[in-house]
């Protein structure tokens, strides 16, 4: 389902304006794993892979966790953590990473906004992209600083019953469940 996503949503609806030409090399790690420990592990181990990997071979990558991270908010927090650990192993300058999550939130956005499905996904990842890329896909795009708030504007525009027109099997998946963070005990 995530390769879909991606190229359904993301490259389709022209999300990201930078992924089209990655897509084809788009690598996509799966964590099986339910042990946070682990996960951290295997996602270190990726993100050393990425790092050492010709760009050629391996320009970006997913982390998909979709048996940790339920909770947004554990989510994000693990997020601090990755971001933290790219930093300590010394990729900061060559790797960053993006967020993505059924559950995702924009503070100061009311929780129904659509503009969250600019940043949900199927299942919690992190998106592992190399820093070269996105300055030289920056210097392509005109007002790159335009990009999140027409991304926002399209998602709202689209709704939820057109998100789901143009992909139907997200009505199966977390994105339409609800957040565990608002069910009560």
């Amino acid at each position: 389902m995530t390769r879909e996503w991606v190229t359904q949503l993301v490259v389709g609806e022209g999300l990201c304006p930078f992924a089209h030409p990655v897509l084809q090399n788009l690598r996509i790690d799966v964590s099986d794993s339910s042990d946070a420990e682990q996960v951290t592990m295997e996602f270190m181990a990726l993100l050393s892979e990425v790092a050492e990997a010709d760009p050629a071979q391996i320009p970006t990558a997913l982390f998909v966790i979709p048996n940790q991270f339920a909770h947004f908010d554990d989510y994000w927090n693990w997020s601090l953590i990755c971001d933290n650990l790219l930093v300590q192993m010394g990729y900061e300058g060559l790797l960053q990473l993006a967020t993505f999550h059924p559950h995702y939130l924009f503070e100061g956005e009311d929780e129904d906004d659509m503009s969250h499905f600019t940043n949900r996904s199927p299942y919690p990842m992190l998106h592992i992209i190399r820093e070269a890329d996105i300055e030289a896909a920056l210097a392509s795009v005109a007002q790159p600083e335009k990009i999140p708030e027409r991304n926002r504007r399209h998602m709202r525009r689209l709704g939820k019953e057109g998100l789901l027109k143009k992909m139907p099997i997200l009505a199966q998946s977390r994105l339409f469940q609800d957040d565990p963070n608002t069910q009560e005990s």
